[in-house]
C-alpha cells in the first residue's frame, strides 16, 4: 500500500467518524490531529480501530502514544505494513 493510499484511507476513516470532508488536498501531513483536525482521544481510538481493520495491521497501544500529526499516523502504518511483508 502506498503512502497516498494510506493517506486516503486515513482521511476516509476520519471523515466517516467526524463527518468531515478532509482530504490530502486541503490537509498537510504535518497537521496536528487534535489542534488542526479537532480529533479528541475517544475519536482517535475509533480511528485507530477502523484504520487497523482497513489496512490489515495491528498497532499495539504503546505505539499509538506520542503520535501528534497525520504523518505520524501514516509512518506507523507504513512501518507495520513493512514488517508484515518482510
Amino acid at each position: 500500500m502506498t503512502q497516498k493510499n494510506l493517506m486516503d484511507t486515513f482521511f476516509s476513516v476520519v471523515n466517516n467518524i467526524k463527518k468531515t470532508a478532509f482530504s490530502a488536498d486541503i490537509i498537510a501531513p504535518d497537521f496536528h490531529l487534535g489542534g488542526d483536525l479537532g480529533i479528541d482521544s475517544r475519536e482517535m481510538l475509533e480511528i485507530w480501530y477502523d484504520l487497523e481493520k482497513a489496512v490489515g495491521v495491528t498497532v499495539p497501544d504503546p505505539e499509538k502514544r506520542d503520535i501528534y500529526t497525520v504523518q505520524d499516523v501514516i509512518n506507523v502504518l507504513e512501518a507495520k505494513l513493512a514488517l508484515e511483508t518482510a
